[in-house]
């Protein structure tokens, strides 16, 4: 694949993802009986949705064939809490804890429209608002059910793409 087809799929793939996790998003929401936001994303990452939603996408886009991994960072473990670094995002407050995937050189976020980015973010790896903890801040327990949200949601996400899967072969064929 040449570089502008490649970001091209990876595009495509992060339209089809998000697509896919607003109404997923919903559902969680629902399960931790909490009020609709006006903005799904705006509350993904304060109920643990961006990490869920950045390691579904990971896993898509290395199913599609791409290197791709999960990314966060945590400025501080609590709100008054000691500064850690400049991890996570950096919005107009400051540095907000996230999770995102980072595939070849680019970072892919879909989530990020909680902070006023646009709701599909493609950039350089290098991008100054993104800061890497380089490891995970949360509790095992967490990263279990953050894994095991992934893996519930996994088979519809396989019936969503199945259509244009088969669409793409036929255009080839």
């Amino acid at each position: 694949m040449t570089p502008s087809t490649e970001l091209a799929a990876v595009r495509d793939l992060a339209v089809a993802a998000r697509q896919f996790m607003e109404p997923i998003w919903l559902e969680w929401h629902s399960a931790w009986k909490g009020d609709a936001p006006t903005t799904p994303s705006q509350w993904t990452c304060g109920q643990w949705t961006c990490g869920r939603t950045s390691l579904f996408l990971s896993r898509a886009l290395t199913a599609d064939g791409f290197e791709a991994s999960w990314a966060s960072g945590t400025p501080r473990l609590s709100p008054s809490g000691a500064a850690l670094g400049d991890f996570g995002f950096l919005s107009d407050t400051g540095w907000q804890s996230h999770a995102w995937v980072e595939c070849g050189d680019l970072i892919v976020d879909i989530t990020a429209d909680q902070f006023g980015a646009p709701p599909i973010l493609i950039t350089d790896r290098h991008d100054r608002r993104y800061g890497n903890g380089a490891r995970d801040t949360a509790l095992p327990e967490f990263i279990r059910a953050r894994e095991r949200a992934v893996d519930e949601i996994w088979p519809r996400w396989l019936g969503f793409t199945a259509p244009r899967v088969y669409l793409d072969t036929q255009r080839t064929s």
